[in-house]
């Protein structure tokens, strides 16, 4: 399957006059598109009434495409049932938190934890399957269609018992659960486990654990869902590949991908205010992609460890019944299209090919406007479609080069999301962080506690609070290997039941951190404390190698904020110190380094706005030696990719207006076949992929 690039569409037959679907083949065709991708909503069309199946539509659409060689990723249509399911099976619906049930006409309103929906998605899947099983025009299928979008939660009859029966299998006993929950606070103990329940309204603050193991008994329903399918699926035809579109709220997502053979995101900019936010996405999405389904059961034409799908490429304005996005202009599209491909894309479909002029989407435009003529979007699809095929096989075999990784973990998330609200705003740490390295054009990385650190320079894990042996042993390693840790307020701060731990903080961080933490305060919003960047002697993973860097930062401000806290050093060195007049404060550390092995700790005592972000890494990325791919605007993104013997840097300008760029080694153009210099001109919205002699070490110099 990987041996191409698979560029296509998504297609819904099932929307349109079966009059249609020849002449829509074969203009998808002459775009130069050779996958679609189709199914995923389809339910009633596949089965219109309990236990008959017709399968004859989509057999016509895939003949079709099989005469114009476009092959087909099929989607199994169990998030949105037709109104026979709820109508006779009403027990298969969720209901949201003040347990009132969701009804039929919508998406999204069906609950794993149900045994009769899961055994109509058994019997839909197991035909499905069975049907299609010798089609060699379908090369692999997405399961169900993201989950937990629009509703990641639910509070029916079964998802209690469900609960209670995860409780039962992770605690065994109620002495087990009383404890991790910490259920003595205010008489919450349980002595029976019927008297357990996933949360409910009440009147006050609701049980922190219970709040983190709902959201890991949430993520498990999902992976055990997708594992059925993808099992019922491999059983059948184990040369398909599995995946699934998209990471959203309450699924752990290393988890997720542990049962697929390759990661898949749905990518919409225009959900995002700037550039840099999709840019994170494509980031998350670049991260679960070598973590997918583990080695032994890897087949032969998996695709690379860092290669993803893009399954929805927004393609114009997208709009439901309570919004509606601005128009992309001439060249976005194609600008966000090649983003994703930069980014590790190595399969990319449109979302969609005609706008459907019914339904909650009917503003969600795709390639075509309901008219079915021929437009500019189609244009730029049919452009893009052609640079794609300039490019060589061995750019999408080529990782990217990234010396920098933020770390990422989905009960930390949980934790900041739902629990610790009170100091939300600190959740936004790690995005910002990324958004500030793509702007200096460093690329950067997402990690999760399983990724591999080997080969990251720097890692950053701002605020990570549930810390565990494991992951404290893992940081640990990775210092004394030669890496520099950046680690932010209340880092250690709670255990694996998300209890304050009862040791000095950051508790199991403390001897890596080489810091105690003596005092703490939270701040008001749009308040910050400043702490001064003074000199130092040479420390390991510190010192700039350049004198000349050195200036700039000895007294550099630090303005951090949220929470800041007062730090006692027990084997780090001071780097900075509170000026603010706050007396919890008075002139005590605010960031320490402790050297370590070959490595280096950092360790801030506050949360870190935009502000912060610019001093620290004006602090460490020169001490490193790490220096930005191009010398250009922060609108401009620059990412590379190189092999052994080849390096392609790809450049992407997000303004409407032309822009420079130098630093640039000599090179080659491959879109526009021109040479290229040390400097170019990047037109509005424009494209550069230029390839360069490979630069050692492969990773920003």
């Amino acid at each position: 399957m990987w041996r191409t690039f698979y560029y296509g569409v998504c297609y819904y037959p099932e929307h349109w006059d079966p009059k249609c679907h020849r002449s829509d083949i074969q203009r998808m065709a002459l775009a130069g598109f050779n996958v679609v991708r189709m199914g995923e909503g389809a339910w009633a069309s596949w089965e219109p009434e309990e236990g008959r199946y017709q399968f004859d539509l989509f057999d016509r659409v895939i003949d079709l495409c099989r005469k114009h060689d476009i092959k087909v990723i099929m989607g199994t249509p169990t998030y949105c049932a037709p109104a026979w399911v709820s109508a006779k099976y009403p027990e298969v619906l969720r209901w949201n938190f003040e347990r009132i049930p969701m009804k039929h006409g919508s998406r999204r309103n069906l609950n794993y934890t149900s045994p009769t929906f899961i055994d109509l998605s058994d019997k839909l899947c197991t035909a499905l399957a069975q049907h299609y099983k010798g089609e060699k025009q379908i090369i692999g299928w997405q399961l169900d269609n993201e989950f937990n979008c629009h509703m990641d939660v639910s509070y029916a009859p079964s998802d209690t018992i469900a609960f209670r029966e995860w409780l039962r299998r992770k605690y065994r006993t109620l002495d087990r659960l009383n404890k991790a929950w910490g259920a003595a606070f205010w008489s919450q103990t349980y002595t029976d486990w019927d008297q357990l329940d996933l949360p409910h309204p009440t009147a006050a603050c609701m049980n922190p654990t219970q709040l983190l193991d709902e959201t890991r008994f949430i993520s498990d329903c999902v992976v055990r869902f997708a594992k059925r399918q993808a099992d019922t699926l491999r059983a059948h035809n184990p040369k398909w590949l599995i995946t699934h579109n998209g990471l959203f709220s309450n699924v752990n997502g290393p988890h997720l991908v542990n049962v697929l053979d390759f990661f898949s995101h749905d990518q919409y900019p225009l959900f995002a205010s700037e550039w840099t936010g999709p840019a994170v996405s494509l980031q998350q999405a670049r991260s679960l992609a070598p973590l997918c389904r583990p080695a032994p059961g890897a087949k032969p034409d998996a695709p690379p460890p860092h290669s993803f799908a893009i399954l929805e490429q927004q393609s114009g304005p997208g709009g439901q019944m309570q919004y509606l996005h601005r128009t992309p202009r001439p060249g976005e599209m194609r600008l966000w299209a090649w983003q994703s491909i930069a980014h590790g894309a190595r399969f990319l479909s449109f979302f969609r090919w005609r706008t459907c002029p019914y339904g909650s989407e009917q503003h969600w435009h795709g390639l075509l406007d309901p008219d079915n003529r021929d437009n500019r979007r189609l244009a730029e699809a049919k452009l893009l479609g052609a640079e794609i095929r300039k490019l060589p096989p061995a750019f999408f075999d080529a990782p990217l080069t990234t010396c920098i990784a933020v770390l990422r973990d989905f009960d930390n998330e949980a934790n900041d999301r739902r629990i610790n609200t009170y100091i939300g705003d600190g959740r936004h740490d790690a995005a910002r962080l990324l958004a500030q390295l793509a702007r200096r054009h460093v690329p950067a990385d997402i990690v999760w506690p399983s990724s591999n650190l080997a080969g990251y320079r720097l890692l950053f894990a701002p605020h990570i609070k549930i810390v565990t042996r494991e992951i404290a042993t893992k940081l640990a390693a990775y210092v004394k290997s030669g890496g520099v840790l950046v680690l932010g307020a209340q880092s250690g701060l709670k255990n694996i039941n998300c209890h304050t731990v009862e040791s000095p903080l950051p508790g199991l961080l403390r001897t890596l951190a080489g810091v105690e933490i003596e005092d703490w305060t939270t701040l008001s919003p749009g308040e910050t404390r400043s702490a001064a960047l003074a000199s130092f002697g040479p420390v390991p993973g510190v010192q700039p190698k350049n004198p000349a860097d050195r200036t700039a930062f000895h007294h550099a401000s630090l303005p951090l904020n949220i929470f800041v806290e007062r730090l006692k050093p027990i084997s780090a060195k001071v780097l900075a110190r509170w000026t603010s007049d706050d007396p919890l404060l008075a002139a005590a550390p605010a960031l320490t380094c402790n050297p370590l092995g070959k490595g280096a700790v950092y360790y801030v005592g506050g949360y870190w706005p935009a502000a912060a972000i610019t001093p620290l890494l004006d602090l460490l990325l020169p001490a490193l030696n790490i220096r930005p791919l191009a010398i250009a605007h922060q609108n401009i993104e620059t990412l590379a990719r190189a092999t052994a013997s080849r390096r392609w840097l790809v450049l992407l300008n997000h303004s409407a207006a032309a822009l420079p760029v130098s630093g640039l080694d000599p090179g080659k153009d491959i879109l526009s076949g021109s040479a290229t210099s040390h400097e170019i001109s990047l037109p509005p919205y424009g494209v550069a992929v230029l390839e360069q002699p490979t630069r050692q070490p492969a990773t920003p110099p």
